[in-house]
């Protein structure tokens, strides 16, 4: 019985659309990262932050946040959105984004830059191609610190890039 039904959902979520159009593909989930893939790239599995916060609604964006280890004191978070209407051309066209660099992530295209927080904050961004939109990673420091958040963020896009959906083909 749980083959027939496994087979059932198979081929249902396989099928195409009524009279030959197509289906609609869905936002991924941010928080659908697995806790072992946080834990590997050395963020804190225990702690995830869905959504935008309470009363907070952006309908084009779904949003999670990791935390690196330290309780209450932890030293940055890692902001994974993701939206299905928009692409990695929309984060190349927007105004305002600093220190652009083009690059490869395991084989797929992104394009990483700064934004003008303030003069106490650096963050880092790298927008990832997605088949169905565009996966943005954030990971903003306090300026006194001292780090790279560039680098920090590469280093956790390279380590959960095979945790989000693959590129168009």
């Amino acid at each position: 019985m749980a083959t027939l039904v496994a087979l059932v959902m198979l081929l249902a979520g396989c099928s195409g659309g009524v009279d030959g159009s197509p289906v609609a593909a869905e936002r991924w989930d941010p928080c659908s990262i697995t806790p072992e893939a946080i834990a590997a790239t050395g963020l804190d599995p225990e702690y995830r932050d869905e959504g935008w916060g309470t009363g907070i609604v952006v309908p084009d964006w779904s949003r999670c946040v990791f935390h690196a280890p330290g309780g209450t004191a932890y030293p940055y978070g890692l902001d994974v959105t993701s939206s299905d209407k928009f692409t990695i051309a929309d984060a190349r066209a927007r105004e305002g984004n600093l220190s652009v660099r083009e690059l490869q992530v395991g084989g797929r295209d992104a394009h990483m830059y700064t934004t003008e927080t303030g003069k106490s904050v650096r963050d880092c961004n790298i927008a990832l191609e997605v088949s169905a939109g565009v996966v943005v990673f954030t990971v903003v420091y306090h300026a006194a610190d001292g780090v790279d958040s560039c680098q920090v963020v590469l280093q956790h896009v390279n380590d959960l890039e095979s945790a989000i959906p693959a590129t168009p083909k």
